[in-house]
């Protein structure tokens, strides 16, 4: 047989008003009568779960049985189990009513659930403006996080509650909420509502918030609201966040880009246009190979088969391009220099004053020659980007098979076009999924070095090693002064850079053959540009050169460290 207890919990959740009224009734006389406390109801009970008739009562939404409860002595703040009490409930149902009755009642507005909610972080989460209002009305502070480390602006921006969120921007507490002043940003939930918002694609909310002055490259763990958006294939965010001038560049704690992201973790239909509009934004581009192009007598080469996608490393004032190719069947990497006259533009720079081909015709990029920035960012290296390219070996098969045949002089010559000890075979280099530096010993190799520095997460001093003109040889015989003098200041980075530099198995790469000619000479090893500055000096032949002091190559404007080594 159910208690009276028990039978009034049941009449509130079947919103029995009736039936409460003569339970209540009772409550009443039995006062009066001045029963034993054991014999009276209990307005209080709680069942299992910690609920009692009013968080019934509240979580139905019924004012009248709100109404008759709290006359029969109820508790406003009774806790379930959960930490949660009725004004939790009410807010959380969404009705105006309730929540002033419960209001008046003085029910606390900021007392936390077990979960750190206040009532105002469910009426945001499910887009209750009225009773959102009446929460601030009543002192509710915004600024209080739950403890997934966020407020209720977080959870209206999460959700697309548009108009909550209107509504919290436009408190007197909008700067704390929009700064974070009561977050810690070095914990790892740490996360801001332009994250939230833009990982859900809630465009309108995104342009409130950058409308209301939120920092739009504020970085968590993942990075920016950008990285949020990429990752979630959110290509309208993305185009928006751009718009606001968000840093394209910024590199999360992975040392990943948005674009990395992109290209690393989706295959959604989206990130074919995500990937377009970060390229775009981050200068970087892309052409694609109008006709076959390869070069035996210049090592430094790219082997191009038509309906190759190149990505533009550099632009040189003699007017060759330096660009990037990988087989992604094969895992294979290609770098190297190619007359702009056989491509067309795919992708192209925005707003870059250094940029070739502006309205990415043919002709634009054919007419390309001197006066073109050296560096493709602004002296910054562009990462290794992938990209679906048919599964052919540069140059075609005819050329392949030439390569591997003609290695009997100079040392061998792979099908990067590069130098190569004998003891690297064409079979090695093709068998892998991507290359190492020992791999591919082209000097001054973007891909080598970035590719080798991401296998311990240190691919953020590419362009340092770069910069000083270093290439795979010379950073071989590195030392920690070296890394020193290239940017590498901090010790625990130094370090592992040092010991893995000491684990290089590079052998002596210089071809047993020494060409007479200087030029040839240069070339092999990859600095053909500075024939003409030691020629004009008076180094114009290769025992001349040999003789040549780390004084004489200050002297003469060799500057890089890498270089000179």
């Amino acid at each position: 047989m159910m208690g009276r207890e028990q039978e009034l919990i049941q009449a509130v959740k079947n919103e029995d008003v009736p039936g409460v009224q003569k339970l209540v009734a009772k409550i009443k006389a039995s006062k009066s009568k001045l029963l034993g406390s054991t014999k009276r109801l209990n307005v209080n009970y709680q069942d299992v779960d910690g609920f009692s008739a009013l968080h019934h009562a509240a979580l139905v939404g019924s004012l009248e049985l709100i109404s008759l409860l709290l006359e029969a002595q109820a508790i406003v703040d009774i806790k379930d189990t959960n930490g949660m009490r009725p004004l939790h409930y009410a807010a959380w149902q969404g009705k105006v009513e309730p929540v002033r009755l419960l209001l008046r009642a003085s029910a606390s507005v900021n007392m936390a659930s077990l979960d750190g909610q206040v009532p105002l972080h469910l009426s945001a989460q499910y887009g209750h403006y009225e009773v959102s209002e009446m929460l601030l009305q009543h002192q509710s502070n915004p600024c209080l996080i739950n403890k997934a480390k966020k407020t209720p602006l977080d959870l209206a921006c999460e959700f697309g509650r548009l108009k909550v969120a209107q509504l919290l921007l436009n408190s007197h507490m909008c700067v704390a909420l929009l700064e974070g002043q009561f977050k810690d940003t070095s914990d790892p939930n740490y996360t801001t509502p332009l994250h939230l918002a833009a990982k859900n694609g809630h465009k309108e909310i995104i342009r409130q918030l950058l409308k209301a002055g939120i920092e739009i490259n504020r970085q968590t763990k993942t990075g920016t609201a950008l990285h949020e958006a990429a990752l979630y294939g959110k290509t309208e965010v993305v185009r928006l966040l751009l718009q606001g001038g968000i840093d394209v560049n910024i590199r999360n704690t992975y040392n990943q880009t948005a674009l990395d992201i992109v290209n690393q973790f989706t295959t959604s239909h989206a990130s074919k246009d995500i990937k377009q509009l970060l390229r775009e934004a981050s200068g970087i581009l892309k052409v694609r190979a109008l006709k076959d192009f390869w070069n035996l007598h210049d090592p430094t080469a790219l082997n191009i088969r038509a309906g190759d996608v190149i990505t533009v490393l550099e632009q040189h004032a003699d007017g060759r391009w330096k660009g990037h190719i990988h087989d992604a069947q094969k895992g294979t990497d290609r770098v190297g220099y190619f007359p702009p006259s056989i491509v067309e533009v795919i992708s192209k720079r925005t707003g870059d004053r250094n940029s070739v081909g502006s309205e990415g015709s043919i002709g634009s990029i054919r007419s390309a020659g001197s006066g073109q920035s050296t560096e493709g960012t602004n002296g910054q290296f562009m990462g290794i980007l992938i990209e679906n390219v048919k599964p052919l070996l540069p140059g075609g098969e005819d050329l392949q098979q030439h390569v591997l045949s003609s290695n009997s002089h100079n040392g061998q010559t792979s099908s990067l076009g590069t130098p190569m000890h004998q003891n690297f075979s064409n079979d090695r280099i093709f068998s892998h999924q991507y290359l190492r530096p020992e791999q591919l010993l082209e000097g001054k190799d973007a891909a080598a070095i970035y590719n080798w520095l991401s296998e311990f997460q240190l691919e953020c001093y590419t362009a340092n090693f770069l910069n000083a003109g270093y290439d795979v040889p010379t950073i071989s015989r590195m030392t920690p002064e070296d890394l020193t003098a290239i940017g590498v200041t901090k010790p625990g980075h130094r370090k592992k850079i040092s010991t893995e530099i000491g684990q290089l198995s590079i052998a002596e790469w210089l071809p047993n053959y020494i060409p007479d000619d200087l030029m040839d000479w240069l070339s092999a090893i990859g600095l053909p540009q500075y024939h003409k500055k030691l020629v004009s000096n008076g180094y114009d032949s290769i025992n001349i050169v040999t003789d040549l002091t780390w004084e004489d190559l200050q002297e003469i404007g060799i500057n890089k460290l890498g270089e000179k080594k």
